[in-house]
């Protein structure tokens, strides 16, 4: 394991930043683009996963130069992030890196979020990294040697057990689109093996077969022209689930407790404190939601009239904060908290002072509060816009432009 990293990491990073000098150059001497880029796609394909299973805690393993620590904090699921690399100098000159940044106190996540850098052979099991819901390995494995790749598979799929493991490589088949000298030789002079889609499947397979899970196989990386469709992804990637059900998932490694990783720095993120119980929030998104709704029917004759109006309690229970909330039973005893008057059979509240409401319809109608827009909102449901996961995401670093670069992945980066 040393030798992937720790004696190649520097001359690799002068490479680099030497290329990036005239990137654009040496882009078109490859005479293959993506866009977003290659490195941005792969990141994307793994937050896409470690947000549809809520995942809580991920090791980076073979972080190399904390690229993607921009990237993970936007997920507003994950609690625990650690970053795995064997070079030291490079990590203690990277340290910063997951430092809160000013964007991080001006959008804080809804959860607390703490964040270590470490220095260790992902050969080597750490018992501070035991119990951690996911793994990722970026493009890593294709820089080890054989001997090494079957002690960092060993020590993930059996000491670690992690519930999903997202694994990206390159795929060789791709490798002929690439304007190089050699069309079968490597992107990469630190590259032990490059291994086409079969070859990859069958060493996947054989760690579903061995350690007990289940691979789906994806990647990143596609051209547009149909002639080169049957080459497959330029990045391929397997997404590992484990099969075991919780009792047997939570029997991680059986050896005693050791920490041969050294820890570089680690930081907590800002977060949003919560000061209110859970029927105070309840109260308070069910009362908003019911003026929202009422102040939309200013078009109703019961508005005009002064008649009471009848607003189904199911209705309410559908706005999406209040959904994700409580259900509707949640909903009528906030009513009932609230003094709001209930029909005899519970399914309906019987709004009678409707003329407090039309201080609202103004406020009500410049937040686009009409009929049509509580449509959307019903079927957007748990995804609208303003839930606190939606917000955090809609400040993400992807979704406003700034991305990072990771240098050591030029053979694939594009305009």
């Amino acid at each position: 394991m040393e030798n992937h990293l720790t004696d190649t990491a520097k001359q690799n990073n002068k490479d680099c930043y030497e290329e990036g000098d005239t990137r654009e150059e040496g882009q078109k001497s490859k005479g293959v683009y993506f866009c977003p880029p290659l490195y941005t796609q792969r990141y994307i394909l793994a937050l896409k996963f470690l947000s549809e299973y809520r995942i809580k805690s991920v090791i980076d393993l073979g972080c190399s130069e904390c690229n993607f620590i921009r990237l993970l904090t936007s997920v507003s699921c994950l609690e625990t992030i650690a970053m795995v690399d064997i070079d030291r100098d490079l990590l203690k000159s990277k340290q910063r890196m997951i430092v809160p940044e000013l964007r991080h106190y001006i959008n804080r996540r809804s959860k607390p979020l703490h964040v270590s850098l470490f220095v260790g052979n992902a050969e080597v099991p750490d018992s501070r990294l035991v119990g951690y819901e996911a793994v990722v390995m970026i493009e890593l494995i294709e820089h080890l040697y054989p001997d090494v790749l079957r002690n960092v598979t060993h020590n993930v799929f059996h000491n670690l057990k992690p519930k999903l493991c997202i694994v990206t490589t390159p795929n060789s088949e791709f490798n002929v689109l690439f304007k190089n000298s050699d069309p079968n030789g490597f992107r990469h002079w630190d590259h032990k093996f490059e291994w086409n889609r079969q070859e990859f499947q069958q060493w996947c397979q054989g760690v579903c077969e061995e350690y007990g899970y289940t691979v789906e196989f994806t990647g990143v990386g596609f051209l547009s022209k149909q002639d080169t469709h049957h080459l497959g992804p330029c990045s391929q990637a397997a997404i590992f689930l484990q099969q075991h059900d919780e009792e047997t998932s939570g029997k991680h490694m059986s050896t005693s407790h050791t920490e041969p990783y050294e820890l570089i720095a680690d930081s907590d993120f800002p977060y949003e404190k919560d000061v209110l119980t859970l029927e105070e929030k309840i109260d308070i998104e069910v009362n908003y939601s019911l003026r929202f709704f009422v102040a939309s029917q200013r078009n109703d004759p019961a508005f005009e009239s002064g008649e009471t109006m009848a607003v189904e309690v199911s209705r309410i229970a559908k706005f999406p904060n209040v959904k994700s909330l409580c259900d509707e039973n949640g909903v009528r005893a906030s009513l009932n908290r609230s003094l709001h008057k209930l029909s005899d059979d519970g399914l309906y509240i019987l709004v009678t002072d409707l003329a407090s409401e039309e201080g609202r319809e103004d406020e009500m109608s410049n937040e686009g509060s009409d009929t049509d827009t509580l449509d959307r909102i019903d079927e957007c449901g748990d995804n609208a816009a303003y839930s606190n996961e939606r917000r955090e995401i809609n400040n993400s670093p992807v979704q406003n432009g700034y991305l990072p670069v990771e240098d050591w992945d030029l053979e694939c980066s594009q305009v």
